[in-house]
């Protein structure tokens, strides 16, 4: 059954924020399932934490936002190793594309691994901006948890966790016949 990515990313934040050059990936949420007509069913899901280089001390307000403590960036692998679990990770599955809320995180993603001198390993994958089909759909973007509540449903787990925001996007997939057609219209055969 060909397989269907969400990620979810959060980085490294201050308030005021920090330019985008300094931003750094703490976390790659990812929850790996397959998407059909009648559904998306997760099959595994990894949160995948980074240890950042720039800012290696996390700030109160990025604590605060995102649930991740300092302990657990200081063990994690950099970004370079942490590619290479998440391939291990992802397997030999057939990953038709990948999608995540908005256009942030895969920006964000292709410009820190440009800044890195690393390889960006969804690049042959279509990438789908599942908040702007949302939106379409809607006539008007609004925010994961909202479109959550727009479709009957509420947040499960804690916002901005990577890993329970891209389980949230999956339940919308799972929830939303519109939006699931289109995002199954989008992706290669």
């Amino acid at each position: 059954m060909p397989a269907f990515l969400l990620i979810d990313l959060e980085c490294t934040c201050d308030d005021p924020m920090f330019e985008r050059d300094d931003m750094e990936t703490i976390e790659i949420g990812a929850v790996l399932g397959e998407l059909t007509d009648e559904g998306f069913l997760p099959v595994r899901q990894h949160s995948f934490y980074v240890r950042p280089l720039i800012h290696r001390q996390l700030s109160a307000f990025c604590t605060s936002l995102t649930g991740i403590e300092q302990h657990q960036v200081e063990r994690a692998p950099t970004l370079a190793e942490t590619w290479h679990a998440f391939v291990h990770w992802l397997g030999d599955a057939p990953v038709r594309g990948w999608g995540s809320w908005g256009k942030f995180d895969a920006t964000q993603l292709i410009l820190e691994c440009r800044l890195k001198g690393l390889d960006f390993p969804l690049e042959a994958l279509r990438h789908l901006n599942i908040k702007q089909l949302f939106a379409r759909k809607r006539g008007h973007r609004t925010g994961l948890e909202m479109a959550l509540q727009l479709s009957g449903l509420s947040f499960a787990g804690r916002p901005h966790c990577g890993v329970d925001d891209a389980m949230n996007i999956g339940r919308l997939l799972a929830q939303d016949a519109l939006l699931r057609q289109a995002v199954l219209d989008r992706l290669p055969d």
